[in-house]
């Protein structure tokens, strides 16, 4: 029951866990692309991902120049804090322009995004969460707030409520203050951008443009300083990273499924002790070293089954927790239940072997002489 329930509840969160990525990338919308500003191998990890950016606003126009592009923009993380008053928040602050509401897809549940006259104003566009921790349920347009010392005006709330909801969504869209690219240029000497946002013809297959915008890039970068990625491989990579740590997890969650297994054999163990006239008396009956072989091993399957089941039922009592009151969301499929039933029954099938074994040996005489 307990290494049943252990891996249900740890395979269940996992799966959780990246639908729950899912659908934060998916949330970039599927005609979007990324430009990061490092070489990404599909088989290895660069550690150098979060050092110095070669890219460049200027960048922007140079993709916006390949054939399939509708609009390309920056996209850079600024830091800090903000707060209201005497409250704060603590967002992801990223810089970048209007056309980005138009990329994404955004639900304003007060205001606007910013708009062409105001990217050299101090104005900001703040997350839902955001807006909640500093302002509650009062409205936060027009209201001031400060963001590294400086004071911005708020223009626009933007909501999903799917993603507050989101294990992720501290960092996720909704949690996020947008600032205008060019005002945070003119106050911060060689600004970097983190990020090319590339918002491609939805009739346009992403992987056919990458060559075509790396070309573009390559005119002025090195191979090693930029890559572009589509939502699947952005979603590969997060997924490589979390079947790597849910294996570990589930390796060491199976040394309780093996103290298990020791358990349920010294339990058919002593069962054959107790049991040994009636071993005898089958025998002598015409019963064969099969049949007491099979009934055994039977009873240990059918032991571990039930232990199983419980531990299944268990698990969707946790589950149903997690999801009511944490921002976990597990999600029990029929695979995983397939998969902690068949757990259990190579468990007792394995563990039950010696104990049958050892009845199906037995000399019926000296079996019922024992009693």
């Amino acid at each position: 029951m307990v290494g049943c329930s252990a891996i249900v509840l740890l395979v269940s969160i996992a799966t959780g866990v990246q639908a729950d990525v899912k659908g934060q990338v998916e949330g970039l919308g599927v005609n979007v692309l990324v430009v990061i500003p490092g070489r990404i191998d599909f088989g290895n990890f660069n550690p150098n991902l979060g050092g110095m950016s070669y890219l460049k606003p200027t960048d922007t126009e140079r993709l916006e120049t390949v054939k399939g592009v509708v609009d390309a923009i920056p996209f850079t993380f600024v830091g800090g804090g903000i707060r209201s008053g005497k409250k704060r928040a603590n967002p992801l602050l990223v810089a970048t322009e209007p056309s980005w509401f138009n990329m994404r897809k955004t639900t304003f549940i007060e205001g606007r995004g910013f708009e062409a006259e105001e990217l050299s104003k101090p104005v900001c566009v703040i997350g839902s969460i955001a807006k909640r921790e500093l302002f509650g349920d009062a409205s936060a347009i027009g209201q001031p707030v400060v963001v590294n010392g400086k004071t911005y005006r708020v223009v626009g709330v933007t909501q999903d409520k799917k993603a507050e909801e989101s294990l992720f969504s501290m960092g996720g869209f909704e949690n996020l203050v947008y600032l205008p690219y060019p005002f945070i240029q003119s106050i911060t000497p060689n600004l970097q951008t983190d990020r090319i946002m590339i918002q491609i013809e939805p009739e346009t297959e992403p992987k056919a443009l990458i060559k075509s915008l790396e070309g573009k890039l390559g005119e002025r970068l090195s191979q090693e300083q930029y890559s572009v990625l589509t939502q699947e491989q952005i979603l590969g990579l997060v997924y490589k990273l979390m079947s790597i740590l849910t294996w570990l997890l589930t390796g060491l969650t199976s040394i309780a499924l093996f103290v298990a297994g020791v358990g349920i054999m010294a339990v058919m163990l002593m069962s054959v002790n107790e049991r040994t006239k009636e071993i005898g008396i089958r025998k002598t009956t015409g019963a064969t070293r099969r049949d007491i072989f099979i009934q055994f091993l039977a009873e240990a399957v059918v032991i571990s089954v039930v232990g199983g089941a419980v531990g299944i039922v268990f698990s969707w009592f946790v589950c149903g927790l997690l999801a009511q009151y944490t921002p976990v969301k597990p999600m029990i499929t029929p695979e995983i239940i397939g998969l902690a039933i068949g757990v259990c029954v190579g468990v007792g099938a394995i563990f039950g072997l010696i104990p049958a074994i050892k009845a199906s040996k037995m000399d019926p005489v000296a079996a019922i002489r024992a009693e």
